[in-house]
C-alpha cells in the first residue's frame, strides 16, 4: 500500500472513527434483539460522540445532563489489538483560541503607525515555548496559527492562534493560567489588545472503572480475535514494510487487562474522560488497524477500511454486546461497578472545565467541509 488519496487534501478517518460508531450501533442492535427475545428488562442507549478528535461533544453532553440517569457506560475505540484497562490515563486538555487586535498600516511606508496582531501571536508562541522548560513532564502543548493577516505589505490588525493545553487533572488549570499570562504579556509587548480568549472545550483525564473493565475483559476472552486470511496478513505486512515497521501482520493474541501505570507521563486526550467522572465507564479497544500504522496519517486511513477492519469492528461489537448483557442479567456486576464509582467520586468530584456560558463550536470545520463535500460525494465506494 502507498499513499494515493481519492480526493487530495480532503478529510479522512485517520483514527478509526468510521469503525467505532458502526461497532457501537451493531452492539446496541444485538442487545436490543436479545432483550426482546429473552424478555430482559432494562434500557440500552447508543450515544454518538461527534468531534471526538477535537474532544468537543461529551463535555457539553455531560453539561446538558445527558448521562444523569445512566447506570454504566461502555465506550469503544478502534485499535490494532483487543484489550481494555482501568485507572487514570491520558491527559486533560483545554482547547482554546487566542485572538489579538492591532492596527493596520503600510508595512513599508509607515510601519510605525501599525500594531501587528501577528507579532502578538509570535511573541506569545515564543513565551510558551520558553515556558515548556518549567512545566511538569506530564504536559503537552501544541498550537497552530489560524489567522495571521492578508498580505505582507499590510500590518495585520487581527491574528489568532489555537492552542491545545494538556496536563494531568491536578495541573491543567495552573498550566492554562500560565499560558493565558503569556498571551497577556504578548499583547502588552506588541501594543495590541488580547481581544478574545475562546475556550472550545475542556476535558479531564480518563478515570476508568475497574469493575467495568473486568466485565469487558471477560467478554474479550469469550469472543477472541478474528481469524485473519492470508490476503489480510499480506496487506498488513506490506503496509508495515512501507512504513519501515516490523513485518508481523495482524495480532494473534488478545491483551491482558491493563493495570494503571504507577507514573503519569502524559499523552493524548479523549472526551470520554468527562463521562468516566459522571458514570461507571470503561473503554474497549478493538482490532482492525494494522500494528505499526501511524495515527492521523494515511496509513491509519488505509488500515481502518476493508475486510480486516470489518472483522475487527464486528468482534468489538460482540464484546460490547456481551458486556452489556452481563450487566443487564447479573445485577451484582453492575452493583460492583456503581459501588466502586461512588467511592471514587467521593474523593474525585466532577468539576467541568468549561467556562460559564460556553457553547459547542458547531461551525468549527464548516469551511473545510464546504470546500470538499461536493468532491467527496462524487466518489463511489
Amino acid at each position: 500500500p502507498q499513499q494515493d488519496p481519492v480526493v487530495p487534501g480532503a478529510p479522512g478517518h485517520g483514527c478509526g472513527h468510521n469503525m467505532m460508531g458502526t461497532a457501537g450501533v451493531a452492539s446496541v442492535i444485538a442487545v436490543k434483539k436479545s432483550m426482546e427475545e429473552h424478555n430482559i428488562k432494562g434500557t440500552i442507549r447508543f450515544y454518538g460522540s461527534p468531534a471526538e478528535e477535537t474532544v468537543i461533544s461529551r463535555p457539553y453532553m455531560v453539561k446538558a445532563g445527558v448521562f444523569d440517569d445512566v447506570d454504566a457506560v461502555i465506550d469503544n475505540h478502534a485499535s490494532s489489538g483487543m484489550g481494555t484497562d482501568y485507572g487514570v490515563s491520558g491527559n486533560a486538555v483545554i482547547s482554546v483560541i487566542f485572538t489579538f487586535k492591532g492596527q493596520t498600516s503600510h508595512s513599508a511606508g509607515a510601519p510605525w503607525d501599525g500594531r501587528s496582531a501577528l507579532d502578538a501571536v509570535e511573541i506569545m508562541n515564543i513565551s510558551t515555548n520558553f515556558l515548556r522548560e518549567h512545566l511538569h513532564f506530564t504536559h503537552r502543548m501544541h498550537y497552530v496559527i489560524i489567522e495571521g493577516g492578508e498580505a505582507p505589505n499590510v500590518v495585520p490588525d487581527r491574528a489568532s492562534v489555537w492552542y491545545y493545553v494538556r496536563n494531568t487533572d491536578e495541573r491543567i488549570e495552573d498550566m492554562y493560567e500560565r499560558v493565558v499570562n503569556c498571551a497577556k504579556a504578548a499583547a502588552l509587548a506588541s501594543g495590541t489588545t488580547l481581544e478574545e480568549i475562546k475556550i472550545l472545550t475542556g476535558v479531564h483525564q480518563r478515570h476508568s472503572n475497574k469493575a467495568m473493565a473486568e466485565v469487558i475483559q471477560s467478554n474479550i476472552k469469550l469472543v477472541g480475535l478474528p481469524e485473519w486470511t492470508e490476503e489480510e496478513e499480506a496487506y498488513a505486512m506490506a503496509l508495515q514494510k512501507e512504513l519501515g515497521k516490523e513485518e508481523k501482520g495482524y495480532p494473534k493474541e488478545i491483551s491482558e487487562l491493563r493495570e494503571p501505570s504507577g507514573i503519569q507521563v502524559g499523552g493524548g486526550s479523549s472526551d470520554v474522560g468527562e463521562v468516566t467522572l459522571v458514570a461507571p465507564t470503561a473503554s474497549l479497544r478493538f482490532p482492525g488497524g494494522v500494528p505499526g500504522a501511524i495515527s492521523h496519517h494515511w496509513s491509519a486511513v488505509s488500515s481502518y477500511y476493508g475486510p480486516a477492519a470489518w472483522k475487527g469492528l464486528n468482534a468489538g461489537a460482540k464484546v460490547m454486546a456481551g458486556a452489556a448483557l452481563d450487566l443487564l442479567t447479573r445485577p451484582e456486576l453492575l452493583e460492583n461497578a456503581k459501588k466502586e464509582f461512588n467511592e471514587y467520586s467521593a474523593e474525585h468530584p466532577y468539576k467541568s472545565l468549561l467556562p460559564e456560558g460556553a457553547t459547542p463550536p458547531l461551525n468549527l470545520n464548516r469551511d473545510l467541509m464546504e470546500r470538499f463535500r461536493k468532491l467527496m460525494e462524487e466518489v463511489e465506494y
